[in-house]
């Protein structure tokens, strides 16, 4: 079980992130009294959890749960939103960013630092979250400080000052985007624009941490695409998810019933023995699929797509145009239980 907490009632696996020294701990399923809700460490059982149609996302809090609505309309909900977010579609707003990938990477400096976050990551997330949310990148500039409240009380959801502006925030943002599928709104722009950032900079952290992999894709550029699925099994950003059940269910042999919450560790199961080959070690020519940094089963991120597109369409150029790279400043880390990254990434590169 967790080490003693400060508070008893915000989660505290402290190895459930990428700065850890210590790797997660693989733990069989328990219900923690104080959190109130059943744990889940293993790949096998978050898998099997995945895999139950009787999940329902919830707040960290209990009495959070809230109202599901019926699953016609959920499903409703997600393949207009799979639809929103075809092939084509995909491939004509990467066609539209990528002269604005190749401005700002040959603006990058070598020999000198460079805040890769705000000089790379940030404004190019902000513009794709122009494009796919339909609103003007004038109009995405000033809804950005609102975003930023809402992604960070997901990074910390037990923050209550963080917690009372992200509420303000949400309540003026919902009315600033009219159309489009539901996530792909409000919510999809604060994914874009702030959380986006985030994932894509826990895995360049990681490259810059191994830079024997670093050189080895800008060799071999064409195995970026595989690198990315390491990188977020690897680097991936969210530390635990939260859910409720809907209906009795029987997972790998232990009941949890109805209106029960469980925690998955997602970080954990990525980092699995029993599921991947040395586990803690970043691979970036590993074949051994199976992460769960978007989910899987009727409960994968819809934006899966969307999300591979933009990190190899931004990761690529790097790897393409700088032999390698080495963090100039140490990293200072933002956010919290559910999730942490780097505030910024002082870097520099050789041409």
């Amino acid at each position: 079980m967790p080490a003693k907490r400060d508070n008893p009632f915000v989660p505290a696996w402290s190895e459930d992130q990428l700065d850890s020294r210590c790797p997660p701990e693989m733990e069989a399923p328990y219900f923690d009294d104080q959190l109130r809700a059943w744990v889940l460490s293993s790949h096998a059982d978050i898998l099997a959890a995945f895999r139950a149609s009787s999940l329902w996302p919830a707040g960290p809090n209990e009495r959070e749960a809230g109202e599901h609505p019926p699953d016609i309309d959920r499903l409703k909900m997600r393949w207009e939103t799979i639809e929103a977010l075809s092939p084509a579609q995909l491939r004509t707003w990467r066609e539209r960013i990528v002269p604005e990938v190749d401005g700002l990477i040959n603006s990058l400096p070598t020999g000198k630092p460079v805040e890769l976050m705000d000089g790379y990551a940030r404004p190019l997330c902000l513009s794709l979250a122009a494009m796919v949310t339909g609103i003007s990148r004038g109009a995405a500039e000033g809804l950005r400080e609102m975003a930023r409240w809402v992604s960070a009380s997901a990074a910390e959801p037990y923050d209550p000052a963080v917690r009372l502006g992200a509420k303000a925030a949400n309540a003026e943002l919902r009315g600033c985007f009219h159309s489009g599928p539901e996530p792909l709104r409000d919510s999809g722009f604060v994914a874009l624009s702030q959380t986006l950032p985030c994932l894509l900079g826990n895995a360049w952290f990681a490259l810059l941490q191994h830079p024997q992999e670093w050189s080895l894709l800008h060799q071999q550029p064409e195995l970026t695409e595989q690198a990315i699925e390491e990188l977020l099994r690897y680097a991936g950003l969210a530390r635990i998810l939260f859910r409720t059940v809907t209906e009795d269910l029987d997972l790998n042999g232990f009941s949890i019933r109805k209106g029960e919450r469980i925690i998955l560790r997602i970080v954990a199961a990525n980092r699995d023995p029993e599921r991947f080959s040395d586990p803690h070690r970043l691979d970036v020519t590993r074949r051994d699929g199976g992460h769960f940094t978007l989910g899987a089963g009727p409960h994968s991120c819809v934006a899966a797509g969307l999300i591979r597109m933009v990190a190899t369409t931004l990761t690529h150029p790097l790897l393409q145009r700088f032999r390698s790279a080495s963090l100039a400043l140490p990293v200072r880390w933002q956010g919290g239980s559910g999730f942490r990254s780097p505030s910024g990434l002082w870097v520099s590169f050789n041409a």
